[in-house]
């Protein structure tokens, strides 16, 4: 049986897809979230980090101070459009993120402030796949290619916990819009 795959990233036209690994590596799901912010505010709830992707695994993160790329979410906030800025020390700039205020029951009663932190690997080399092609996945994903690279997260199965309870099959997607030059990100949901 195949592991299940947790992220896909598309950039320059490669897919590179992530799954659990057994041990540690430049990529990890879930995990604290251990970043100074500034910018917009937010709260009381925490954001979540979904995932942090590193160039071990996608060699354009090596750029000079990149390294690695964190994803993250506001979980606790329905309907989360977040904007972010990133550097290398951990501080990430909250350019903007609707609603600002988070909800107690969101996505549902007694929701995790930490995602399980699992090391991730490459499920296979990364190949050739168009934005067309790698948006068919997913729902309403849109159109065209919104930025220079484009991540996304359906639904665990696998983590021991369900990120949208019974809303999981409904094809929620996180998306996360990331433009490597700014070391900027965007994050969304989509839906069926």
């Amino acid at each position: 049986m195949p592991a299940e795959t947790l992220v896909y990233a598309l950039h320059d036209k490669k897919l590179y897809k992530f799954e659990r690994a057994d041990q540690l590596s430049g990529s990890h799901f879930g995990g604290p979230l251990r970043a100074k912010f500034s910018g917009q505010t937010f709260g009381p709830k925490p954001l979540h980090l979904i995932a942090c992707l590193g160039s071990l695994h996608i060699p354009v993160l090596s750029k000079p101070y990149l390294n690695q790329m964190p994803l993250i979410f506001g979980m606790h906030y329905d309907g989360c459009e977040l904007s972010y800025r990133f550097d290398s020390d951990y501080k990430i700039e909250i350019l903007r993120i609707d609603p600002a205020i988070s909800l107690d029951d969101w996505p549902y009663a007694n929701f995790p402030p930490l995602i399980p932190y699992m090391p991730l690997r490459l499920s296979d080399s990364p190949r050739s796949e168009s934005y067309d092609s790698f948006a068919q996945r997913f729902e309403n994903m849109p159109w065209p290619q919104p930025a220079e690279m484009v991540v996304a997260v359906p639904p665990p199965a696998t983590i021991g916990l369900s990120f949208w309870q019974g809303a999981d099959w409904d094809g929620v997607t996180i998306v996360f819009e990331c433009d490597l030059t700014k070391r900027e990100v965007k994050s969304y949901t989509r839906t069926s």
